[in-house]
């Protein structure tokens, strides 16, 4: 019973010495791109391996495998990932990058005498930025309805190289830069949110760098948004006659295939 339990906690501890052991560098450690651009991500391994996978995680999302690559290479839409095991190295080619490919990506060799000891690197944090064609910075302001007090200042439509942190006042609180799909025009803008406690706060102060600014004439103020999505009633009754119809139209096509299929059968 002691040799066995010795023989146990001997393997054990060269199991864990090996994974100590094996050591995984990523390069680079962080890639900012423009969208449509290629990235080419490194994994380089000290000690053998019986294959390689892939990794990514989403900001804030789980890993997602995308490679289980033991040699050579192999291929997946715009990624690729090409295993040398002689050289002890694994890449990963992204083609077209596209700013859903933001994110970490982690290589991660199995070696080992069984082949189940799977080895994390760093990772390399990649980051996609839309290509924004002609942008024309622009801030508004939303306002509460009940109150002259500023709320949210948005800024909209600025180029992927503008920090947005950097250009606010140190009064303002402000969120990252966001990636806005807009599918109405076909085109990707950049987008922020700045707001503060203070009463004394202003849309002008908040972003104060390559920035126009809305008129007075046309404020963008919550009533005047709201009012934009009121409920037509003359529309929905219209809609809804629309659809009765349809549904009339479909009974009496029903009936009329059944009755012809009964008159066929008899």
């Amino acid at each position: 019973m002691k040799r066995l339990l010795c023989s146990l906690l001997c393997l054990l501890c060269t199991r864990v010495c090996w994974v100590k052991g094996q050591q995984v560098q990523q390069s680079p450690v962080s890639l900012v791109l423009q969208q449509g651009e290629t990235a080419e991500l490194q994994c380089s391994f000290s000690t053998g391996l019986n294959s390689m996978q892939w990794f990514y995680q989403s900001p804030g999302g789980s890993l997602v495998s995308l490679f289980y690559n033991p040699s050579g290479t192999k291929k997946s839409g715009r990624l690729t990932s090409t295993t040398v095991t002689k050289e002890r190295r694994s890449s990963l080619h992204i083609s077209s990058s596209q700013t859903t490919d933001s994110g970490t990506y982690f290589c991660a060799p199995l070696g080992g005498t069984t082949g189940y000891n799977l080895v994390f690197g760093t990772g390399t944090r990649l980051l996609v930025n839309p290509n924004v064609t002609d942008p024309e910075p622009a801030v508004y302001q939303l306002k509460d309805p009940q109150s002259d007090n500023i709320t949210l200042c948005l800024f909209t439509d600025f180029d992927s190289q503008t920090n947005v942190s950097q250009s606010a006042s140190s009064e303002a609180f402000v969120s990252g830069n966001t990636v806005m799909d807009m599918k109405a025009m076909d085109s990707k803008s950049n987008g922020a949110i700045a707001w503060s406690n203070q009463t004394s706060f202003s849309c002008k102060d908040a972003f104060k760098k390559n920035a126009s600014h809305p008129t007075s004439d046309v404020p963008c103020d919550a009533k005047l948004v709201e009012k934009s999505f009121e409920t037509d009633m003359n529309l929905n009754f219209q809609n809804l006659s629309v659809m009765g119809l349809r549904i009339l139209l479909l009974k009496v096509a029903g009936f009329n295939l059944l009755m012809t299929l009964r008159l066929w059968s008899s």
